[in-house]
C-alpha cells in the first residue's frame, strides 16, 4: 500500500502483539468499516501517500500519483476559496479541520471532513503532515432532505394560512406562538385552558367539551368553533389534531392545525360567494377577491410582493383574498392594492350579465 511506509508490522517493530497482525491489517479493517482514508506527507515537497480508502473516496485510480496540487483541484469551486488554503495552513504548522465539498473525476459530488496535524522537526519546524478523509455526503444528504421537508411544511402553512399548534400530554397549552399572532392573547394568557377565553362564548364550552374528550380518549379532535382574532373580529376555524405517541404506548405530546373555515360550515349560516362590492357612493364596483387571486396568478406576484407593493400586511392580502372572510376591507386597501396589480399589466373587467373577470391590460 501507498502508506506501508507508516504501517511496519508488529513483528517488525519489534512488538509482541497479535501474531500475523499488522498495522496494514488494522487500516485494512477500518477503512472496509466506513467511508474514511488516511494520507500521510513530506510537507516540504508536493507529493502525498494516499491509502485505498482515500483513492476510494476521491474516485481515483490508485496508480494515480497524488500531490497537494492535485487534491485542491477537486474542491468544488465554490469552496475552493474558502478552503483551498489548507496545505499553506499545515505548512505554517496549524492543524485543520474542515469540511466541503469535491468533484471526483467522473464528474459526482461528495462531500468530506478532512482532519490532519502537523508533526514537528528537529529545529521545531513542520515537518510531517497526517491525515484522515471521511466521505460525509449521505449525512449531508440527510440534514438536506430533512431541510427540503422543513420548507415544505413552512410553504405549506404559509399557503393554507394555518395554525399549528403544539400541547403537552395531559392537553394543557404551553407554547403556541402561531395562536398568540393570531389571537392576540400573551403567553401567559393562553396557557393551560386560557386558549378557550379566545373563543366565542356560544362555542366555548362545546369547544372544550370536545377537547376534553379526545384527551381523556386519547383519539383524534375535530371541530369548529369561532376565535376572537387580534384585529377583534370573530372567524371561523376548524381545529383537529392527534396525539403522538412514543414507543410504550404514552403521549408524548399533541400536534393539531386551525384551518380558515370557507363558505358553510356546521355552525354558521353560508357567506355570500364572491361578487362585486360598491366602494363607495359612485365608486361602481370594486375587485373581487377571485379577481385578486387571478391578477396575482396573471402575473406571477407572490402574497408578499403584492403586500409589499400595496403597503399592507400579508394578512391583509390573504383576507382580501378569502371569499369567505367577514372582514370588510377598507376602499383605500382595495384601491392600493387594485392601482398595483393595475400597474403589473392586469385589467379588472365588470361586463355586464358575466362575472367579473380579467384580461391583459
Amino acid at each position: 500500500m501507498p502508506t506501508r511506509s507508516l504501517m511496519r508490522s508488529n513483528a517488525a517493530a519489534g512488538h509482541g502483539g497479535f501474531r500475523g497482525m499488522s498495522s496494514r491489517h488494522f487500516l485494512k479493517m477500518i477503512e472496509d468499516a466506513g467511508e474514511v482514508g488516511f494520507w500521510s506527507a513530506d510537507l516540504r515537497r508536493d507529493r502525498l501517500d494516499a491509502s485505498i480508502g482515500l483513492y476510494r473516496i476521491l474516485g481515483l485510480d490508485p496508480s494515480t500519483e497524488f500531490t497537494f496540487g492535485f487534491a485542491l483541484d477537486m474542491i468544488h469551486p465554490e469552496d475552493r476559496a474558502v478552503h483551498g488554503d489548507q496545505i499553506a495552513v499545515l505548512r505554517s504548522g496549524q492543524p485543520i479541520s474542515r469540511e466541503f465539498r469535491i468533484i471526483r473525476p467522473d464528474r459526482t459530488q461528495r462531500w468530506i471532513h478532512h482532519r490532519a496535524e502537523v508533526l514537528l522537526g528537529p529545529q521545531g519546524e513542520p515537518h510531517q503532515g497526517l491525515g484522515v478523509v471521511f466521505d460525509v455526503t449521505a449525512r449531508h444528504d440527510t440534514r438536506k432532505a430533512v431541510e427540503q421537508r422543513f420548507d415544505r411544511y413552512n410553504a405549506l402553512i404559509t399557503a393554507t394560512a394555518a395554525v399549528v399548534w403544539i400541547v403537552s400530554p395531559d392537553g394543557e397549552a404551553l407554547e403556541m406562538p402561531l395562536w398568540q399572532t393570531l389571537t392576540g392573547q400573551s403567553h401567559e394568557a393562553m396557557q393551560g385552558q386560557g386558549w378557550l377565553d379566545a373563543i366565542h362564548p356560544e362555542d366555548r364550552e362545546r369547544t372544550a367539551a370536545a377537547w376534553r374528550t379526545a384527551v381523556s380518549h386519547v383519539a383524534p379532535y375535530n371541530t369548529d368553533f369561532r376565535v376572537l382574532c387580534a384585529d377583534g373580529v370573530f372567524r371561523w376555524f376548524n381545529s383537529r389534531g392527534v396525539p403522538v405517541l412514543n414507543r410504550d404506548g404514552s403521549i408524548r405530546e399533541w400536534v393539531g392545525v386551525c384551518l380558515t373555515v370557507p363558505g358553510q360550515n356546521r355552525f354558521g349560516a353560508p357567506r355570500m360567494p364572491d361578487k362585486p362590492a360598491e366602494a363607495g357612493p359612485g365608486a361602481g364596483p370594486v375587485i373581487t377577491p377571485a379577481q385578486i387571486r387571478g391578477a396575482r396568478g396573471m402575473v406571477g406576484m407572490s402574497k408578499d410582493e403584492l403586500a409589499r407593493r400595496s403597503e399592507v400586511s400579508v394578512s391583509t392580502i390573504m383576507r382580501l383574498e378569502d371569499a369567505a372572510s367577514g372582514v370588510r376591507p377598507r376602499s383605500e386597501t382595495l384601491q392600493a392594492v387594485r392601482r398595483v396589480l393595475e400597474q403589473a399589466g392586469v385589467a379588472f373587467t365588470f361586463e355586464p350579465g358575466a362575472k367579473p373577470g380579467l384580461r391583459e391590460a
